[in-house]
């Protein structure tokens, strides 16, 4: 009796496999291109890789596209083709073309995050033209393009070129009252067969409203306090002379001031350390001159950051999350001052002291 008792137990602590997906049985995607040119038609595209080994590395098998009323829709329409189910949970990237975000998003994304198999950190991407183009245009020596894709938007943003985001991280911010998300924009070189980043894409209201450029970019991620890895600005200090630095070090103070009456006034201040790694004048031994270089370019990322907020002010989108931060204070005078039209309105002071640490080896 006592065997069977024992033998009962056992079975209660044996681990069971419920919920468990044969992915031998399922064709695993890695690329995802979504484009919706009018509502109630999106047509889906997914990459197929094929496995690799030591002698041969994975490439893409197939690139097959179809066209639903909604994205689910058009995933069934997918399997029929490629004879088995597919399998998301390895999805690296999420394109989307420009056309279709200017319609609501979230419509376009609202089937992954229904779906518990759904790759939280595969990157979303904004495409200059058809995001399926992309899959189905040659890359010179890029035997996998979902990995290619990747690759590229990871790299950016250690760049400081583009903002670090991802299906959940996009999330947070597109349904925030008080903050509005961005993603990375690229397009393709057919010419030369490689994408390159060209900048970011705003959203306001679930739907793309402006892009900055690169350069834009990195000035309004140092504005954000996201400095990647590396953050590299060019700024004219003399009459047919410019300088390059690398941000070393950046401190960021922000202070939102909420009247009862009247608009929100924010201060922003920044200490940057930087370094020299392009500056053919030099003479950087000199203290005059690196005061004279210190004040310039401390001039210089000031205005930047002022063109850019103007920028994103007059789109309406806002990156910098000031409206959470005025919820947060004061959660009553968020809700009468309507964010929606008080946020072009904010009055926002900025001020830059940059400071060399750096100047580099010469010769």
């Amino acid at each position: 009796m006592k065997k069977w008792v024992g033998l009962g137990l056992s079975c209660l602590l044996l681990t069971g496999c419920w919920d468990e997906r044969q992915l031998k049985d399922k064709n695993i995607i890695f690329g995802v291109g979504i484009d919706a040119p009018s509502k109630g038609e999106v047509t889906l595209t997914y990459t197929i890789p094929q496995s690799g080994n030591e002698s041969q590395p994975a490439f893409t098998k197939q690139v097959v596209s179809a066209t639903g009323r909604t994205v689910r829709e058009s995933a069934s329409k997918i399997d029929h083709k490629v004879g088995a189910s597919t399998e998301v949970g390895k999805i690296r990237v999420v394109l989307l073309s420009k056309e279709s975000v200017q319609q609501d998003i979230y419509s376009l994304l609202d089937a992954f995050y229904r779906n518990a198999s759904s790759p939280l950190n595969a990157k979303i991407i904004i495409t200059e033209g058809e995001a399926e183009s992309f899959f189905r245009n040659e890359l010179e020596g890029e035997p996998l393009y979902s990995n290619y894709y990747a690759s590229m938007i990871k790299s950016a943003e250690s760049l400081t070129q583009v903002p670090k985001t991802n299906i959940q991280l996009f999330a947070s911010p597109l349904l925030d009252e008080g903050e509005d998300a961005m993603a990375p924009l690229i397009k393709f070189n057919k010419e030369e067969k490689v994408a390159e980043v060209t900048g970011t894409a705003l959203f306001h209201n679930k739907h793309m409203v402006e892009e900055l450029s690169v350069a834009e970019t990195t000035v309004l991620l140092l504005m954000k306090d996201e400095k990647g890895k590396e953050a590299l600005l060019t700024f004219p200090v003399e009459k047919e002379e410019s300088i390059t630095i690398q941000v070393e070090k950046m401190k960021r103070k922000m202070n939102v001031h909420v009247p009862k009456d009247g608009p929100v006034t924010v201060d922003l201040s920044y200490q940057l350390s930087y370094r020299v790694t392009d500056y053919p004048p030099d003479h950087l031994e000199d203290k005059k001159v690196v005061k004279k270089v210190n004040k310039k370019l401390s001039d210089q990322i000031e205005q930047s950051m002022d063109k850019t907020m103007d920028k994103i002010k007059e789109a309406n989108s806002d990156v910098l999350g000031i409206g959470r931060k005025v919820n947060a204070k004061d959660p009553d005078r968020f809700k009468q001052l309507k964010w929606e039209t008080a946020y072009p309105n904010v009055n926002v002071k900025i001020h830059v002291k940059a400071e060399l640490i750096e100047s580099g080896i010469t010769f």
